[in-house]
């Protein structure tokens, strides 16, 4: 997942604040969230996103 594809993915800017990213980050997987209706395919693809924008993931190996 490139940066772009997770900015897009949270609604936010490529270069936010990481308080964006977390906030973008909640207000997503509340919506999407399997105990909420959502499944896990996206509850995984919007913390993959969270990950990218904070840096935490080198971007390669990815099953999205």
């Amino acid at each position: 997942m490139t940066r772009q594809e997770a900015a897009l993915s949270l609604g936010v800017r490529e270069s936010p604040a990481p308080g964006k990213v977390r906030e973008a980050h909640r207000r997503v997987m509340v919506a999407n969230h399997p105990d909420a209706g959502g499944n896990h395919y996206l509850a995984s693809y919007i913390n993959e996103a969270k990950d990218v924008m904070l840096g935490k993931t080198k971007n390669s190996g990815s099953a999205f």
